[in-house]
């Protein structure tokens, strides 16, 4: 039987409740990639203080400080391989924040926030997670904070590929 449905609800909760926890899922060394954050300088983090200032803010339990309350529920974790043969996981995702001030520096208006993604795992030996990719799908976010962001449906097939050029 698989672990992986277990360890899936376990980082969901732990990354929004106990950040300690959520670190301690971690093995020493370790590669951990949000590309949610910042830029790739800062969404890197190569050892356990740099991955607990990354995730600490999602555990937030302050409704009034502006960092928002979060929520992450696990849609899907499926089992599959990483780097020589090493146990992986994928864990397929749906994010809420609430009580954001911002989301990337656009300002809420107190709306309620959420977004798909994929977080990838990769355990070592001991059972622990030595490598993280993470993904958000954050055009969902910014169309509800009211941003013009298109997403043509460029898969069907009668799309107008010329409705995406700038009108003159």
């Amino acid at each position: 039987m698989s672990d992986y449905p277990d360890h899936a609800r376990r980082w969901a909760s732990l990354i929004t409740s106990d950040t300690d926890a959520a670190v301690g899922l971690f093995a020493d060394e370790l590669v951990y990639d949000d590309r949610r954050d910042v830029d790739h300088v800062f969404d890197t983090a190569t050892d356990k203080a740099q991955l607990r200032e990354r995730i600490a803010p999602f555990a937030n339990a302050d409704a009034g400080n502006g960092l928002g309350l979060h929520r992450f529920e696990v849609l899907d974790a499926i089992d599959t391989v990483g780097v020589d043969g090493c146990r992986a996981a994928a864990i397929l995702w749906q994010w809420t924040g609430e009580h954001l001030e911002n989301f990337r520096g656009v300002p809420t208006g107190g709306q309620t926030l959420s977004a798909r993604g994929q977080t990838w795992h990769q355990f070592d030996a001991a059972g622990k997670v030595n490598r993280e990719s993470t993904y958000w799908n954050d055009v969902p976010v910014y169309q509800q904070l009211g941003l013009p962001v298109l997403t043509p449906a460029y898969w069907e097939a009668d799309f107008d590929f010329s409705s995406l050029a700038p009108s003159s």
